[in-house]
């Protein structure tokens, strides 16, 4: 995974060869041994995926959101894990994005996704203003919660937020307005 990776990074996920993966690795290209440990480069990604570029619900702590007690802490803790995931995905992100133009990578991205979505979807269900949302609501109160802190990242990571709200202001403000909105019953 390793060779793979870097080969990935420099040339992209279609220019590099499976036996250009074998040779960084060294390995005998087309001996077989690459299919010993995958069933195929498309394979070797999803494994890449999950190991460097995609988040658990684990790795946000999502699982101990709870212990804060505190609405506010909570998204603060999780606009800090986003803020650290995006830093360490920005060598990735030439490749995430031709990843995203193949047949299978939307399928993929849905993949990697579905446990942070439960994860995240399980957190904003116990607060009062998800009372009696349908699943649908639920997930756009999410994705509007998440949304604002997310663009600003974006746009800091592509330094084109020069004009915009200083990062801790804009973390303050954030997680302040919606912590009130999500404990309104």
């Amino acid at each position: 995974m390793q060779a793979a990776s870097k080969l990935f990074l420099e040339q992209g996920f279609q220019k590099t060869s499976i036996a250009a993966i074998e040779t960084a690795a060294g390995l005998v290209p087309r001996a077989g041994a690459f299919y010993r440990h995958f069933d195929g480069k498309q394979a070797l990604l999803v494994e890449m995926a999950k190991t460097y570029i995609s988040e658990t619900p684990e790795d946000f702590g999502l699982d101990r959101l709870a212990d804060f007690g505190d609405t506010r802490a909570e998204l603060v803790a999780i606009a800090l894990k986003y803020e650290e995931a995006m830093i360490r995905q920005k060598p990735f992100a030439r490749l995430i994005e031709e990843i995203r133009l193949l047949d299978f990578g939307a399928e993929l991205q849905n993949e990697l996704d579905a446990d942070m979505m439960l994860g995240f979807a399980t957190w904003i269900s116990e607060k009062p203003a998800a009372k009696d949302l349908s699943q649908q609501q639920l997930a756009a109160l999410l994705v509007s919660a998440l949304g604002g802190w997310l663009f600003y990242i974006f746009k800091v990571q592509q330094d084109t937020a020069v004009d915009l709200l200083d990062r801790d202001t804009m973390l303050n403000e954030w997680a302040t307005r919606w912590a009130a909105i999500l404990d309104a019953e």
